[in-house]
């Protein structure tokens, strides 16, 4: 299968105004969307169909599109390139771990059939107003910039431009994303490596990491207090 499962650290570095760093241990799914009748036979303890104690569930993701979530995918990449786009669609991000799901962002690879992965569609939410936006990434960019439209960390302001640094899914797998005003303020990123995605790999989820909507949620709520504890300046969510 293309399919994979990807394991290796998640980071976040503050530079301004006040020093703040952190760095865990993490795991993300990475499957390809024609995959997911193959997936969903690997194991009894992982579904693409229904509830399981690793649930992959449509619902969760791209909650304004209809259709398969490869055909979703599409849609609002396409929109968001102005143009259609076709090809492979490979989804990385966290899947339901015994009903209980959360991703502050997922992932979505377009892949050409020449093997060459083209686009990056990004599926962020916030906490705890759980609204949604995407970033689409031109891979073909040397340096891909986006404006920041979207309130995430209140301990960010809006007017930052995002610059990505990107690996797409292959042994390795690395998104960073530097928040910038006149210098660079905040840097969050992961950086993965390829392990197979099959049974072994199914058992050792569940005997490490068998909560980590819980681990994550808990995270940003335990680093926001050391934030505010330093007295970091705080930006409410305008759209809210």
């Amino acid at each position: 299968m293309n399919s994979v499962i990807y394991w290796g650290d998640v980071f976040h570095v503050r530079h301004r105004p006040k020093h703040h760093a952190f760095n865990y241990k993490f795991q993300q799914w990475c499957i390809d969307l024609s995959e997911l009748d193959d997936v969903h036979r690997l194991s009894r303890w992982m579904s693409c169909k229904g509830f399981a104690p690793l649930w992959f569930r449509r619902k969760d993701y791209l909650k304004d599109e209809e259709g398969t979530l490869h055909q979703a995918a599409l849609k609002k990449m396409s929109s968001l390139a102005g143009k259609t786009l076709t090809g492979h669609v490979f989804f990385v991000g966290n899947i339901r771990t015994f009903g209980i799901f959360f991703s502050p962002v997922n992932f979505y690879f377009l892949q050409q059939e020449t093997g060459e992965f083209t686009y990056m569609l990004a599926e962020v939410s916030n906490t705890p107003w759980l609204q949604r936006h995407y970033y689409l990434v031109d891979l073909s960019e040397d340096s891909p910039k986006t404006t920041k439209q979207f309130h995430v960390s209140p301990f960010n302001p809006m007017d930052m431009t995002y610059h990505w640094e990107i690996t797409p899914p292959n042994e390795s797998l690395k998104i960073i994303l530097s928040a910038h005003q006149e210098n660079k303020d905040f840097v969050a990123g992961m950086k993965l490596n390829r392990q197979p995605l099959n049974r072994s790999a199914i058992y050792r989820v569940l005997r490490t990491t068998p909560f980590m909507a819980i681990k994550i949620i808990g995270g940003i709520y335990w680093q926001a207090l050391k934030l505010f504890i330093k007295r970091v300046p705080f930006y409410g969510n305008p759209g809210s």
